[in-house]
């Protein structure tokens, strides 16, 4: 077995996906991480209002990100962007009487992808607030952790002063730079 299938092995691991949606998946494998595994596929439709007949859109959500592919000039040329779930303020939902938008916005991006089936949104929205969510809570923890070491380091700075092992000017200049981290 090459390394290409070890690699769609990843990709695809418990995923069904159409033939249709892997052969969307093989255009942007290369741009994959290690690890890095699509979760769901949605691709605008040609049909309904929104729309794109001739070169539609496709968002590819992943365990670490988006990724919209948007080809030109009937698919010779295309333009592809990702945004990681941490970079993300905002997704949106808006459902049509045909098929839904969704809004996405981070720093320095924004992007509305129309003529996406209202379960597809529905099923990517939940997931990348979702995902957001985790983030957010992993963020949190992280700068709770960070606060409780310098609450001990400076529990064993005042320690030390007490004893005498550290001056008053050495015990301000330490405690200082341990706030300042």
């Amino acid at each position: 077995m090459n390394h290409d299938n070890d690699f769609e092995a990843e990709l695809y691991d418990s995923w069904e996906f159409s033939d249709k949606e892997l052969e969307q998946v093989n255009k942007i494998k290369h741009r994959l991480d290690k690890g890095e595994q699509v979760q769901f596929i949605a691709r605008q439709s040609k049909h309904r209002p929104g729309g794109s007949f001739t070169t539609p859109d496709t968002i590819f959500v992943t365990n670490k990100r988006i990724i919209i592919r948007d080809p030109s000039l009937l698919g010779v040329r295309e333009n592809i962007v990702s945004v990681s779930y941490d970079k993300i303020t905002s997704i949106e939902l808006e459902r049509g009487i045909f098929s839904s938008k969704i809004i996405i916005r981070a720093p320095g991006f924004a992007d509305e992808m129309e003529a996406i089936s209202k379960k597809a949104a529905e099923q990517i929205v939940q997931y990348v607030k979702n995902s957001m969510d985790k983030i957010k809570i992993e963020s949190q923890k992280e700068s709770l952790e960070l606060k409780e070491s310098i609450a001990d380091e400076l529990l064993k700075l005042a320690n030390l002063k007490e004893k005498g092992v550290l001056s008053d000017e050495e015990f301000l200049k330490m405690k200082k730079d341990l706030l300042n981290k």
